[in-house]
């Protein structure tokens, strides 16, 4: 088996983001001029749906790390305190263990006791890690160099651009279904008092409509799989990789057991930014679950899933230790 690049693998998700873009592009205009040769109203459905791509995709791209640290309220690491000194401390470390330059900048969530962390930006320079109160008072060294190694092995692989563009997409896609049902909804109120003539015009309108916005659900639902399809190996990916920058792969494991064994949800934490955190913080029971429909559903895959890689265990040991039925080791 060849050796993992990840200089190949950050290639790859750039590429792929590249062909995102053109593939919505292309679609989004594919959508506007199917109305607009139905309806023989060339060009603004074209115009429109084109502007709404590229708005779309250029919000995705420029939605820097600012706006996601302050919607969790974070802060940038205050040095007099001894956690925060050691963290940065840390950072260096898996600076040297993983090659990454420039180094990514840290913060932190402060009176937020669950545990977790998460990295944002879209580019190595303006690359962040920010971790909770919670982790930096619960967890040791290692676990602390397992959880920052797992993070930055996403900056290096360039995971939040690829996931970003996907999320931009598929909110793209969500309006034309709203705007194709909203639309059609408008034409059947508007159409009853016409003539026969005028009235079969709106009928197909309306059909063509609703065709839209169930081509746009069905592209959306699809979409949300291969979202959370592509989230969940990405967190087995950066798991690896972490093991390997630390060569402890027990550091991330315990860390996992205690992120775990500790409830609590992230309270400023979202839908929309849930899949960027280490472990799911909003705690919802799908991603700890297996199966056609937690598959659907899930951003994150199960922890002792994830632990039992680590620790070379079968699932179904690391799942019993969890529930204390048996003592781990």
């Amino acid at each position: 088996m060849p050796a993992f690049s990840f200089w190949e693998e950050q290639r790859k998700n750039v590429t792929k983001s590249y062909i995102l873009i053109f593939v919505f592009v292309i679609m989004m205009g594919l959508f506007g001029f199917l109305i607009d040769f139905s309806f023989e109203v060339w060009p603004w459905f074209t115009i429109v749906f084109l502007g709404l791509a590229l708005i779309q995709v250029l919000i995705g791209v420029a939605s820097g790390p600012s706006l996601i640290l302050s919607s969790v309220g974070a802060r940038p690491l205050d040095q007099r305190y001894l956690e925060h000194k050691q963290l940065q401390n840390i950072l260096n470390e898996m600076g040297i263990a993983s090659g990454l330059r420039p180094l990514p900048k840290l913060y932190y969530i402060p009176g937020e006791k669950s545990i977790n962390a998460f990295a944002t930006g879209l580019k190595t320079e303006n690359a962040h890690i920010c971790v909770t109160e919670g982790l930096l008072e619960a967890l040791d060294r290692e676990e602390t160099q397992g959880v920052v190694a797992h993070e930055m092995s996403h900056i290096m692989n360039k995971d939040m651009l690829y996931m970003t563009l996907l999320s931009a997409i598929l909110g793209a896609v969500v309006i034309i279904q709203v705007l194709a049902f909203r639309g059609a909804w408008m034409v059947a109120q508007t159409g009853g008092g016409r003539s026969r003539k005028d009235s079969s015009g709106c009928g197909y309108a309306v059909l063509f409509l609703l065709i839209v916005g169930v081509l746009a659900t069905i592209f959306a639902f699809l979409g949300r799989i291969l979202l959370f399809a592509v989230s969940r190996q990405r967190e087995y990916l950066a798991d690896a990789k972490a093991a390997e920058f630390t060569r402890n792969p027990r550091g991330l494991a315990s860390a996992l057991r205690k992120i775990a064994l500790t409830p609590g949800k992230v309270k400023n934490a979202t839908i929309a930014t849930a899949h960027l955190f280490i472990s799911d913080p909003l705690r919802r029971m799908v991603n700890e679950k297996e199966g056609f429909f937690a598959n659907l559903f899930s951003t994150h895959p199960p922890v002792y899933q994830r632990i039992a890689r680590l620790e070379g265990k079968s699932p179904e040991q690391v799942l019993r230790e969890l529930k204390g039925e048996l003592p781990p080791g």
